[in-house]
């Protein structure tokens, strides 16, 4: 009776086991919920950000770049800090986040947004959401940016340059609630495509009318594109990947001296076309930040 009574005291202590254990497996299982708001660096700093928020879930490719990815889903939408040295942007209605990472640490950060929290918002609460999101990215210092290889269209041609081509040249210009619901109505496709840089990072802004519904609200999406200087520069170079020191520098230079020369041929069209230049422009050295 009581050999009976002991196996049945082990018996009940390994059930209780085996449960204690299958259940830390399906814990251990579970996916990472992504805070709500989180702070992405760039660099060996920003492997650690994603690290923390993913889990350590990476997606490695054999070429040598790898991915991180958060998400999030409606209503409760994420909110995205941007840093990098002292500056910090703040991004709300955030999707999706991809993060590029190679050797050096991350040196790219894609999001997905919604211009507004809800879906379809009046006309007027998007006018001023995009104006608040304009009047943030002002005042955090960033500033108009050209490629080497890009015409620098002065911001006296800013509404016609975002009629012609979607591209801003003054972003510190914020549409009126007049010119802004005349461009987005006139034109379905119309977008604002921004340019921008500050110390070191280039980020570029797609904003654009998606939907309308039966009750006049509408819908705007924004996509983000961060990335650094080094990244870029390295990538204006063929095959720049592949080189380093002297030859990386020396290749660098070529391909600005060529990029320059097609911005001038593209300048003298477009002057003839009634354009001006902002002639006194200087495309930033990246070099600094390739070494």
């Amino acid at each position: 009776m009581r050999l009976l009574s002991f196996k049945a005291v082990v018996l009940a202590v390994i059930v209780a086991i085996v449960f204690i254990l299958f259940q830390y497996i399906l814990k251990g299982n579970e996916p990472i919920s992504t805070p709500q708001n989180v702070t992405l660096h760039f660099g060996q700093q920003g492997v650690e950000d994603f690290n923390t928020y993913t889990g350590g879930n990476v997606d490695v490719q054999p070429a040598g770049m790898s991915f991180f990815d958060l998400f999030w889903t409606p209503p409760n939408l994420g909110t995205v800090n941007i840093a990098h040295e002292e500056h910090t942007l703040t991004l709300d209605n955030v999707f999706s986040v991809l993060g590029s990472q190679k050797s050096s640490g991350i040196n790219g950060i894609d999001m997905d947004s919604g211009l507004n929290k809800a879906e379809f918002v009046e006309p007027k609460e998007a006018y001023l959401a995009y104006k608040e999101l304009l009047t943030q990215i002002n005042q955090k210092g960033w500033q108009q940016y050209y490629a080497p290889y890009a015409p620098r269209v002065s911001k006296q041609n800013n509404l016609r340059s975002i009629k012609r081509s979607n591209e801003v040249t003054d972003p510190s210009y914020i549409l009126s609630y007049e010119e802004w619901s005349d461009l987005f109505n006139s034109n379905p496709d119309q977008r604002l495509d921004y340019n921008l840089y500050l110390d070191g990072i280039i980020m570029n802004i797609t904003l654009k009318k998606t939907k309308a519904n039966e009750f006049g609200q509408e819908q705007y999406l924004l996509r983000y594109s961060f990335n650094t200087a080094g990244y870029i520069g390295v990538n204006l170079i063929e095959g720049g990947s592949k080189l380093e020191g002297a030859a990386l520098k020396k290749a660098y230079e070529d391909t600005i001296k060529l990029a320059l020369n097609d911005r001038s041929k593209q300048e003298l069209n477009l002057q003839e076309q009634g354009y001006t230049i902002d002639e006194n422009y200087e495309s930033p050295d990246f070099w600094e930040y390739m070494k």
